[in-house]
């Protein structure tokens, strides 16, 4: 990997192609409803420090997280770990720009995901 980024370290990109790259895909410049408000709520567990973004355990819903078994909740765990990294980045970008900027769109489409498909199976376990 080191030979190919070499390889490429003194490449210059055409600016048309650097403008292309930069410029958002065609999608719609703001969040649905139901994600604009998952981050308003996820927002606000952040500034009241419901969540600790280095502590996997603040993100679980414990009355559900604790009757899961411990397979589950390693798995659990696992998701968590997860979903604090973007969730971090979210945090962020946030505090940057405070405002639905296109990576932040696409972070909590990522969260909101990754919460969806785990919460089918695992039933209501995560806070946000």
């Amino acid at each position: 990997m080191l030979k190919t980024i070499q390889k490429y370290i003194n490449t210059t990109i055409d600016p048309a192609m650097q403008k292309c790259l930069n410029d958002p895909t065609a999608k719609g410049t703001a969040l649905q409803d139901e994600h604009r408000n998952f981050l308003k709520i996820l927002i606000n567990k952040l500034k009241k420090r419901k969540i600790n973004i280095y502590l996997p355990a603040s993100l679980f819903n414990h009355a559900v997280f604790d009757k899961l078994s411990e397979n589950e909740q390693e798995r659990a765990n696992l998701a968590a770990i997860n979903l604090l990294n973007i969730i971090r980045q979210i945090e962020t970008l946030w505090t940057f720009e405070r405002r639905e900027t296109f990576q932040i769109q696409n972070l909590v489409e990522t969260v909101w995901q990754m919460k969806s498909q785990y919460e089918q199976t695992h039933g209501n376990v995560f806070i946000i």
